[in-house]
């Protein structure tokens, strides 16, 4: 008899704990996955150094003005941020503050 309660112990944990997982970490919508022909290789974002998945993120292949971290003016480089908010502070000329 200790035995079968053991195994529906160790069954009812099984199961409770498969819940919880499935509960706490959810699927990323289908929408947040790649889809054919995005590009998957990891880029680093051009204001704060930080890599995530080029179809992640916003690439701009014909800048308008970009400055490398020396200050000189770089033409016809393609720059790739995180988000809108990067690509807008690089450049308005701001400098990346880890944290804040």
């Amino acid at each position: 008899m200790t035995v079968a309660a053991a195994i529906i112990i160790i069954i009812l944990i099984w199961v409770s704990m498969w819940g919880f997982y499935k509960f706490m970490y959810p699927r990323a919508p289908k929408s947040m996955m790649p889809k054919e022909g995005d590009v998957t290789t990891p880029r680093n974002c051009d204001f704060c150094g930080h890599s995530l998945a080029e179809y992640r993120g916003v690439l701009e292949s014909q800048p308008n003005l970009a400055t490398d971290s020396d200050g000189h003016t770089v033409t016809n480089k393609e720059l790739f941020f995180c988000n809108y908010e990067h690509q807008a502070d690089f450049h308005a000329g701001k400098r990346y503050q880890p944290g804040g």
